[in-house]
C-alpha cells in the first residue's frame, strides 16, 4: 500500500507514461497529484503533448491508507486479520466520503479556476475506484497501471458542481500493477 507514501515513478512507469501520451487525445489542460508517481506521469505526457501543466495538488493524492502504508497485502493480512477480507479499515485511513469530497472539491476547483472544456487528471487508482463506486459504478478492483475513466464536470451558476461518471480507458492493454502490491 503506497498511500502518501511519495515514491518516485519507475522506469518501466515512465516508459509506459509516454506510451501512453503517444495514445491520447488532446486536452486544454493537465493536472496532477503532487505524489511525484503522479506528478512525473503528468509531466512526461504534457512534454510528448506540447501543454503546459497545473501545479500539483494535493487533493488529487491517493488515499491516506494511515497504518497501512507501505505495507504489502500479505503484511496486512498477517498484522490486521480479517480486515481485507471483511472490507474493513483500521483508524487513520482515510474514508471513501472524505476522498469523494476532497477530490470532487479539487475538481470544482480546477474547472471553475480554469476556462477548458477537457482536461486531463493524472491522480491514483484508489482516488478512481471511489469515485466510480460513489457515482455508481461497481467496483473494479485491478486497475491497470493508466488505465482511466472519463468524467464529466458540470459547474452551476453558484460555483457548485455535479460530477458524473462515463466510461473506462485503458490506454495500454496488458500493462498490470505488481501483484506484491
Amino acid at each position: 500500500m503506497q498511500g502518501h507514501a511519495d515514491s518516485p515513478l519507475t522506469p518501466e512507469g515512465r516508459r509506459q507514461a509516454a506510451a501512453a501520451a503517444r495514445k491520447l487525445g488532446s486536452f486544454d489542460i493537465i493536472a496532477s497529484s503532487d505524489l511525484s508517481r503522479s506528478r512525473d506521469t503528468a509531466l512526461i505526457i504534457a512534454e510528448h503533448l506540447g501543454l503546459g501543466i497545473l501545479d500539483p495538488h494535493p487533493g488529487l493524492r491517493e488515499i491516506d491508507v494511515g497504518p497501512w502504508q507501505g505495507l504489502t497485502r500479505k503484511q496486512i493480512a498477517k498484522q490486521y486479520p480479517g480486515f481485507m477480507e471483511n472490507d474493513m479499515r483500521p483508524a487513520g485511513y482515510e474514508s471513501d466520503d472524505d476522498v469523494f469530497d476532497r477530490v470532487t472539491g479539487t475538481l470544482l476547483h480546477i474547472a471553475t479556476t480554469h476556462s477548458v472544456s477537457t482536461g486531463l487528471v493524472v491522480t491514483h487508482s484508489g482516488v478512481l475506484r471511489i469515485l466510480r463506486r460513489r457515482l455508481g459504478i461497481p467496483d473494479q478492483r485491478n486497475h491497470r497501471n493508466l488505465e482511466g475513466c472519463w468524467f464529466t464536470i458540470v459547474v452551476s451558476g453558484d460555483a457548485r458542481g455535479t460530477l458524473t461518471v462515463r466510461e473506462s480507458v485503458n490506454v495500454l492493454e496488458n500493462a498490470t500493477a505488481s501483484e506484491t502490491l
